[in-house]
């Protein structure tokens, strides 16, 4: 069976306007070549803390793009340097066709558009045809080139036309709705400006917001421009001046140019600028009053329907003690949702639950504990994480897109989420919080299996000799309880072996403690494999161990103590050492009424140890 080319699709947010449009494209023409498309992403805002966007920007560490046909990259949308750099050179050394979308880049295809020269018109416009002058400017990052190339044509504009700018006409924002809210504020400080230009809509829309909010009146007070025509700056009111960049062309374009192997390495597409109501420009017709209310219900009513289930998930997904139960809790959710198919892999067990470390890449291998396809929930055992999901699952399904996000917890790495066929996955910008949901239950129950395990560790530290791990004094009588009331609920006999290491003294006389140690614990190792698993073991003092135990009649006892010296005797006989192992040995039987002070029968077998200790000195 011959499989399918696949794109690797690389940006962040795809749930934003501009590489939503752009990936629309993508999928489209790939759709119309029977390819199959991995989109990966994550949604991180600019100024969130270094460890979450380690623990998100790791997705674009996932693939292997030798494995793939092809590679697009939207580099502007990556807004951490580590990870563009990382991907960047990796796309590179794998030799595979890769087009950047928008910035320019070293060995790589590009397709984008003119940020300068649409920018340009746009400042142009309002100083030629509205006869403007104090003209204020909201900046996006200016170390990506969208940024940098629009804030330069708004200088040029303004130099070119004899118009000087003062520092306090520019803002310094990050392409949200708050920076344009805090432009507005930085500006009433000091006389506020005929228009406001803004490097993206979101800017632009948050600006106008605080304009209304303060009573200025758009376009009559300032005039308010934005960049990218996003879906919302048709319906905001007033409807938003702005650049259509024809990111769905671009991103055709990018799939073209991977398979064509064109000459021309650059392609530039022709940008529209749209003249709305905010600079009183309006060239568009106004949509209806009807059809605008029912797209904003229907916006609306989808909205919430998420993120109730949204919140339903987070209080599911609490407290959960083991994958088995996020599973089955997850389930649920799957159903509701419009994935046609979802695959959760998770990291290495052994390395995400590991006791002295947390994980900080994509193992190796991964498995599927959760798998939805055909309606049915399945599961995968271990495979290979390059090659994102199992053969078997590719080498079945129809022509589609994958969009693969990660699923973390600070800079935890707890492995990816694969949906097929989601469009609110694409969309929604609340898609990312499924997988937040997700890495948080994980955390969670990695940290409760921590706790766990440390109890189990202080537990077994208040019940157990660390050195020969056999009970100690508090651990013996607390586990004796049990055997006790056995013995006096059955009428039954118990019997106490008391032993007592020969020689240990001179050992760690000439031979130093770590080997009087050593010594110690192989005979602790002894009793282990002789005693039966019904008796207890205890080391009572530094050399000397105790068996307790049921039975009814002594030759149980005798038998126990027989195997011990002959175990004894074979270790010494097949090891060659320095010294002997030996040990004395004093057995005592007692009735189930006898059995009120167990010291006090320790001690009779105690006497009768040191009995035979000192038969053999004669």
């Amino acid at each position: 069976m011959t499989m399918r080319k696949r794109i690797a699709f690389l940006a962040g947010a795809i749930s934003f306007d501009n590489q939503n449009r752009v990936l629309g494209g993508v999928l489209k023409r790939a759709s119309e070549l029977d390819m199959d498309v991995y989109v990966f992403t994550c949604f991180v805002n600019y100024d969130e803390s270094e460890e979450n966007k380690v623990g998100a920007f790791r997705i674009m560490d996932l693939p292997e793009f030798d494995l793939f046909d092809g590679v697009i990259c939207m580099k502007n949308s990556i807004q951490y340097e580590p990870a563009v750099n990382s991907l960047i050179a990796r796309i590179k050394k794998s030799k595979v066709p890769a087009v950047s979308v928008d910035e320019k880049v070293d060995g790589m295809y590009n397709v984008g558009i003119s940020d300068y020269s649409s920018q340009k018109d746009i400042v142009e416009h309002l100083i030629e045809t509205h006869d403007l002058k104090k003209i204020n400017y909201v900046c996006g990052i200016l170390q990506g080139k969208e940024g940098r190339e629009r804030y330069n044509a708004y200088r040029d504009a303004m130099e070119e036309h004899g118009i000087p700018v003062c520092d306090n006409q520019i803002y310094h924002g990050n392409y949200n709705r708050e920076s344009g809210r805090k432009a507005v504020e930085q500006f009433m400080k000091y006389n506020m400006p005929q228009a406001i230009v803004c490097a993206n809509d979101a800017m632009a829309i948050g600006a106008m917001e605080r304009l209304q909010q303060n009573g200025y009146r758009i376009p009559e007070d300032v005039i308010v421009t934005g960049f990218d025509n996003d879906e919302l700056s048709e319906f905001f009111v007033p409807s938003l001046t702005t650049v259509d960049r024809r990111q769905e062309l671009l991103g055709k374009n990018a799939v073209n140019l991977l398979f064509e192997r064109s000459d021309d390495v650059n392609v530039q597409i022709d940008t529209k600028t749209i003249y709305r109501e905010s600079c009183g420009c309006n060239m568009q017709p106004a949509m209806e009053i009807k059809d605008l209310r029912m797209e904003y219900q229907n916006k609306c009513l989808i909205y919430e329907e998420a993120l109730d289930s949204l919140k339903c998930m987070e209080l599911d997904l609490t407290g959960l003690e083991n994958i088995d139960e996020l599973c089955e809790k997850m389930k649920k959710y799957v159903v509701g949702s419009d994935m046609q198919s979802f695959y959760m892999c998770l990291c290495d067990k052994n390395e995400l639950f590991a006791d002295k470390s947390v994980c900080d890449h994509f193992t190796e291998k991964v498995s599927i504990p959760l798998a939805y396809q055909n309606g049915k929930f399945c599961s995968y055992d271990d495979f290979l994480s390059k090659e994102i999901l199992p053969l078997e699952i590719r080498e079945k399904s129809k022509r589609t897109f994958y969009t693969v996000t990660p699923i973390y917890y600070q800079h935890i790495c707890y492995g990816y989420c694969v949906s097929d066929g989601s469009l609110f996955a694409l969309k929604s910008e609340l898609s990312y919080l499924w997988t937040v949901n997700i890495g948080m239950a994980l955390e969670n129950i990695r940290k409760w299996q921590w706790i766990n395990r440390m109890n189990e560790k202080i537990n077994r530290m208040w019940k157990y000799d660390m050195l020969t791990q056999v009970l100690n004094r508090s651990g013996f009588f607390y586990c004796a309880e049990t055997i006790l009331k056995k013995i006096k609920e059955e009428k039954s006999n118990a019997f106490i072996i008391f032993l007592d290491i020969d020689g240990l003294k001179s050992v760690n006389d000439n031979l130093g403690h770590e080997i009087g140690d050593a010594f110690i614990a192989k005979i602790a190792g002894i009793l282990k494999e002789v005693v039966p698993k019904d008796c207890l073991i205890m080391r009572y003092g530094g050399d000397e161990f105790v068996v307790f135990g049921s039975c009814k009649q002594a030759g149980r006892m005798q038998r126990i103590a027989e195997d011990i010296k002959a175990a004894i005797k074979t270790a010494d006989q097949k090891e060659n050492r320095s010294y002997h192992l030996a040990a004395s040995l004093g057995c005592s039987l007692h009735k189930s009424y006898e059995m009120d002070n167990l010291n006090s029968l320790i001690e009779l077998a105690d006497k009768k140890m040191y009995e035979e200790k000192k038969n053999k000195r004669r």
